[in-house]
């Protein structure tokens, strides 16, 4: 299904010398670059995008060989943007996987260490946040709670200037459709409800070799009392929005 993404050579270059330069980029300036070199994606519900004001733009973590989740991010970033108002906040600020890891040792001890140092960079370049990924292990705890208090950090600024912050609850590639959120992740989204961001679902799919984006009514997650409830019901409620936005065919979707 699909065909294949390339990012353009000239993209790659300006951000690795931005990130060995610790310069700044506008990754929706790039996002709407990138987008422009292939057939444009097919949005349903871009009503529902709010014009301005700030919210959360959580996604299923869509991909498959020749399109990777750097594309995920770049399409979403560019749909949303093109939907906003003159003058609004366009910029999503995505929190990112921190590193690509590994069952097997050999990966583990070549790939993850060099993943983590070029995504850091990344992030910084475009003001986003990398996080080490849900459940952590033992010796990451204390960096996923910096990245959790930076990022809610991050929200407060962004509710008083209408930005959004983005994120794919599911954490990782999801090759049978939709998967479930690690532990955590609801509590986390929660966080970031509470501090002024609404919830904007998207679902991300393919139809005959199409990009389909599909977006949802923003809404704010409602918490349990129980707050050992709070997790698996604040993920429940944006996986299930999420699920909605895709097609009858999608794993995991719902009519």
């Amino acid at each position: 299904m699909g065909g294949q993404y390339v990012l353009p050579r000239h993209l790659v270059a300006g951000l690795v010398w931005s990130a060995l330069a610790r310069r700044r980029r506008s990754f929706v300036s790039d996002a709407l670059r990138v987008l422009a070199t292939v057939e444009a994606p097919e949005l349903v519900g871009a009503e529902n995008i709010p014009r301005r004001g700030p919210c959360i733009v959580t996604c299923n973590h869509y991909t498959r060989p020749g399109f990777g989740s750097w594309w995920l991010t770049l399409s979403v970033t560019a749909a949303v943007a093109t939907c906003r108002a003159a003058g609004a906040e366009r910029e999503v600020h995505w929190v990112i996987a921190d590193a690509w890891t590994y069952p097997d040792r050999w990966r583990s001890h070549l790939i993850t260490p060099a993943t983590r140092w070029a995504f850091r960079r990344v992030a910084r370049t475009y003001d986003f946040v990398s996080m080490p990924p849900m459940p952590p292990r033992p010796h990451e705890v204390a960096a996923r709670a910096s990245a959790v208090l930076q990022t809610v950090r991050l929200a407060r600024a962004l509710a008083g200037r209408g930005g959004m912050v983005g994120l794919a609850p599911e954490g990782g590639d999801m090759p049978d459709g939709l998967g479930r959120p690690p532990a955590g992740a609801g509590e986390f989204i929660g966080l970031l409800a509470a501090v002024g961001l609404p919830v904007l679902p998207v679902g991300v799919s393919e139809a005959d070799d199409r990009l389909v984006i599909s977006f949802g009514p923003t809404f704010i997650p409602a918490l349990p009392s129980a707050r050992a409830e709070r997790d698996a019901s604040v993920s429940g409620q944006v996986m299930a929005a999420i699920a909605r936005r895709l097609p009858i065919a999608f794993p995991g979707a719902q009519a």
